[in-house]
């Protein structure tokens, strides 16, 4: 049975077809949106590992008793600690290797997920976690490509992103 009267052909879209095509435009646009800006995420993702990691690192530094310093290069980043642990040793004349901590989740040897990247650290001098409460102000500068991000220390060891 004819759905339509005589003479009228039936022409447009059903509302199915509408849908399907909205659902389409719908997931090639968040897929675009995802994909810009993905080194400037990497990037900030990068500051946010590293702020937690500065973190970990005072705390750990203040329950342990000895300093944790931060090494970096332009492929990625780990922390050291000197010295022997706290408490009686049979052998302490024996030079102790530097502990990379490596069994740590969150201290591990560590490469950017943002590639290659710069640094500029300031005030330029070796950045020492240790027993101190009180954290000296530091700007560390990350740069991957025109990508800039800055990971800012205030006095309280607070950490801002910007």
């Amino acid at each position: 049975m004819p759905t339509s009267a005589p003479g009228n052909s039936e022409r447009g879209f059903t509302l199915v077809e509408v849908l399907v095509v909205l659902v389409i435009v719908a997931i090639a646009a968040s897929m675009v949106s995802l994909s810009i800006g993905r080194g400037d995420n990497r990037l900030r993702g990068d500051a946010e590992r590293l702020a937690d990691a500065f973190t970990v690192a005072q705390s750990e530094a203040r329950s342990d008793g000895r300093p944790i310093r931060w090494l970096a290069s332009g492929q990625g980043w780990s922390f050291e600690r000197q010295g022997r642990p706290p408490g009686p040793t049979a052998q302490e004349d024996i030079p102790v290797p530097p502990d990379r901590l490596e069994h740590d989740d969150v201290l591990r040897p560590q490469s950017w997920s943002a590639g290659s990247v710069q640094l500029r650290l300031d005030p330029d001098r070796p950045l020492i976690f240790n027993t101190e409460w009180v954290a000296a102000p530091m700007t560390l500068t990350l740069s991957a490509g025109e990508t800039r991000v800055t990971l800012q220390r205030d006095a309280a060891g607070r950490y801002d992103i910007q």
